[in-house]
């Protein structure tokens, strides 16, 4: 019996070694498991930090592009001012300058008036000046002794900007034109300005001009006398890329359109003679609708008889205003003072009144891509005529387009 019992006491023990021997195995293999899914999990909030530094980082770079322009800027490499950083001026009282330079050592700077941003888009600004190749301008300039060609990259200007550039020589001109070279003519824009300044003790040139449009043509500065030096240049300004419409009223004169003549608001100051002619703020108005004659036939046919034969409605009239005045209010006043018909309507997804129609001629009334458009100082504003403020001496062109503004000298008019 004894040895029976020993016999079963030795199986009962070694039973129990086998059975702790199971449970620290399950414990141990328990045990990796568990390091194994902590160990995942560990990567994984590794890898979500990681992640979160990328969104970071874009945004970060979304922020800096963002950053607020200051008074005077440097152009960077590629030339452009991203339109959030427009954003950051737009609507803004002072003057913006962008200063560059090209390889050659020409400086130039982009003067912008906050207050005439009001849409702002992306400006590429870079610029390359060359006197190669101006032989033929040259020679329709009268001979011009000096000429350089200014490329501008094409882009949607944010407003109408003043342009600097300060030459590596001195021209020795008392005149200079810029001008624009289309279908083998040579068209002004802009009367432009020129000084002697000194640059590394260095006497030379600077020449400033206003830019209005940057759509891919030909710009070319000539200089020479006032005696005579670029003389018989086209003194109207070619609006359109066809030239649909010269700039008649460049010299500001008051003209008669057959039925329809504008005169000044002054005569409703009636006894106020005391006032002096400093306090009189004018502007030029016109309105015309050649683009139709050109497109006779989408023309509606019940509009025809509101078509002038020559496309005028109201020929480049000078016009009083009143400071604060808008080119709505300008439009407005002197339709209502010669009789032309004028229909409006407020749209207020954008602040501003929409021109619908004028002379009885609408929108869609001779094609599906026709309608009004205006322009200031030769300038197509890409926000409502509402918004845009007037000042003395502006000139107003309002133009009945069939193209989405492409038949009246607006690239981007679409």
């Amino acid at each position: 019996m004894e040895k029976t019992k020993k016999r079963m006491n030795k199986r009962r023990s070694l039973l129990k070694v086998l059975l702790g021997l199971t449970m620290c195995g399950m414990l141990l293999t328990g045990c990796g498991e568990q390091k194994q899914e902590t160990t995942a999990k560990e990567t994984v909030q590794t890898a979500e930090p990681q992640k979160e530094t990328k969104e970071e980082k874009k945004t970060d770079d979304k922020k800096s592009s963002a950053e607020s322009l200051k008074e005077e800027n440097q152009i960077p490499d590629d030339g452009v001012i991203t339109q959030e950083q427009m954003e950051t001026i737009a609507g803004k009282d002072g003057q913006y300058k962008f200063n560059g330079e090209t390889s050659d050592g020409i400086k130039y700077t982009w003067i912008y008036d906050g207050t005439k941003i009001q849409n702002p888009v992306e400006q590429k600004l870079k610029v390359e000046f060359t006197e190669d190749g101006l032989d033929d301008i040259k020679e329709q300039a009268d001979q011009a002794p000096y000429g350089m060609q200014v490329k501008l990259q094409k882009m949607e200007l944010a407003a109408p900007a003043t342009l600097e550039v300060t030459l590596t020589e001195k021209w020795e001109a008392d005149r200079v034109l810029y001008c624009i070279y289309q279908d083998d003519k040579i068209y002004q824009l802009d009367q432009a300005e020129i000084e002697d300044v000194k640059e590394n003790d260095q006497a030379v040139s600077k020449i400033t001009f206003q830019v209005t449009k940057a759509d891919g043509d030909v710009y070319v500065l000539l200089g020479g006398s006032s005696e005579g030096t670029a003389e018989e240049e086209q003194n109207d300004v070619s609006s359109g890329d066809n030239g649909s419409a010269d700039n008649g009223g460049e010299s500001g004169e008051t003209e008669s359109s057959g039925d329809t003549t504008v005169s000044s608001d002054s005569s409703s100051s009636g006894d106020d003679s005391s006032s002096s002619q400093e306090e009189s703020h004018t502007c030029t108005i016109s309105i015309e609708c050649s683009s139709i004659l050109d497109n006779w036939d989408d023309l509606k046919s019940s509009k025809a008889e509101f078509v002038p034969s020559d496309g005028w409605i109201l020929y480049p009239s000078e016009v009083s205003f009143t400071p604060g005045d808008t080119v709505f209010d300008v439009l407005k006043s002197a339709c209502s003072q010669v009789g032309i018909q004028m229909s409006s309507k407020y749209t207020p997804l954008y602040g501003s009144y929409y021109i619908e129609g004028i002379n009885q001629l609408y929108e869609f009334d001779c094609g599906q891509n026709s309608g009004w458009m205006y322009s200031v100082n030769g300038w197509f504003p890409n926000y409502g005529c509402s918004s845009y403020t007037v000042e003395d001496g502006d000139n107003i062109e309002w133009k009945y387009t069939c193209d989405l503004g492409s038949d009246v000298g607006n690239s981007y008019g679409g």
